[in-house]
């Protein structure tokens, strides 16, 4: 008879094995006949409002291993194939130089008359090349330098840069795909600005700042300026773990167990509070108060690992629903509902799992009505991850 601590020790090691790209893709810890890895989250993380983050560049988090970064380059030389899709994500560009961005490059000497403050805002470049937000009257004025850009521009970029001051800005401007034009970032409408400076956008904490890094670049540590070339977007070390260790231990033929996570072996729960630090920490299901406040919260829907907790789908199948279910994270979002269909029907099919229902109405385009989109923020839509049967309006 194994000890729990025995059954854990095994079940960390497979976790931390060599990732075999046609195992890594969304088989539950159920589906491996392993239990679900509790241990890869402490018990006690206090659960966010809807929305907050926590640190994920802390290797403490959800993997377990002693290195240092590599940076993702030094992934390709072994998951070749792999590297060069999730290069081309948009995790991958989650975070780039202003200058980098031709969706924001193309705007430069854009002008917009902001009727809350007073000010025209505009961005444009000098002579040096940086980009430069400015906002200014007849009587005043104040100017940021733009250098860095957060967004892939699938949804949309928004800038942020310091002040003559050093204060650290949010750009009041925004570049929305679904416009293909800059307007008001979302929220600005909160703020009433008083000034040229507070014109120019939200100002944001050393803190604040680090949690907009940590969650758009890989390893990003919190003391430096910013983010280095080999830290920018969302890469292999982000959900992999720093793979120096398993490198060289690859590199040098030695044993490569212990010397990298897999984010694959995790059960569905593990999974979202794994991918909800950033994308929405997702409460316990005894926390009744924040699972009907999030029900209650049309904002929420912006934050899927949050909301796919509320689920039926999610609850009912003990660990098997995960989001690599239904989402390669080596590979965008799929721009169709119908491209989900596979995951829904191995479930809610004939045959398939017992007591599922199956849907009356139709048998395609399963996430148009399941899972209907919701604009929640500014030019944005957002799919809603409750999956539910959706009173009509």
């Amino acid at each position: 008879m194994h000890s729990r601590d025995d059954r854990r020790r095994r079940e960390r090691q497979l976790a931390l094995a060599r990732p075999d790209s046609a195992n890594c893709r969304g088989r539950s810890a159920r589906q491996l006949g392993l239990a679900a890895l509790i241990l890869c989250f402490p018990a006690a993380i206090p659960i966010p409002t809807a929305g907050q983050t926590e640190k994920v560049y802390d290797s403490s988090r959800f993997w377990d291993h002693e290195s240092e970064f590599s940076g993702a380059r030094a992934c390709k030389a072994c998951h070749a194939e792999i590297y060069d899709r999730q290069e081309a994500s948009n995790h991958s560009a989650s975070l780039r130089p202003v200058g980098q961005v031709p969706e924001l490059t193309a705007e430069l000497g854009f002008e917009l008359f902001d009727r809350a403050s007073g000010y025209t805002l505009s961005l444009s470049e000098d002579s040096s090349g940086e980009v430069h937000l400015r906002a200014a009257n007849d009587t005043d004025s104040s100017t940021a330098g733009l250098s860095w850009a957060f967004g892939s521009a699938k949804k949309g970029v928004t800038p942020l840069g310091r002040t003559e001051t050093g204060r650290w800005v949010e750009s009041r401007l925004t570049w929305y795909a679904s416009l293909g034009a800059v307007d008001f970032t979302t929220g600005a409408s909160k703020y009433d600005p008083k000034s040229a400076a507070e014109g120019l956008g939200r100002g944001l904490s050393d803190r604040q700042v680090a949690e907009c890094f940590g969650c758009h670049t890989t390893g990003y540590d919190e003391r430096s300026e910013g983010p280095g070339e080999q830290e920018l977007g969302i890469r292999c070390e982000r959900c992999h773990g720093p793979g120096l260790g398993h490198v060289e231990a690859a590199s040098a033929g030695r044993p490569i167990i212990g010397t990298i996570f897999n984010p694959g072996i995790l059960g569905g729960f593990e999974q979202a509070r794994m991918c909800g630090t950033c994308h929405g920490v997702p409460p316990q299901d005894n926390d009744f108060d924040m699972l009907a406040l999030l029900e209650r919260m049309p904002h929420s829907v912006r934050f899927p690992t949050q909301r796919i907790v509320l689920s039926r789908c999610f609850n009912e199948t003990f660990g098997e629903l995960a989001c690599t279910t239904c989402h390669n994270p080596h590979l965008d979002v799929a721009d169709e509902a119908a491209s989900f269909d596979a995951a829904c029907r191995s479930c809610h099919g004939p045959s398939t799992r017992e007591n599922a229902a199956v849907c009356g109405v139709g048998s395609a385009n399963c996430a148009s009505c399941h899972m209907p989109k919701e604009r929640v923020m500014r030019h944005t839509a957002f799919s809603d991850h409750w999956i539910r049967v959706v009173a009509p309006d």
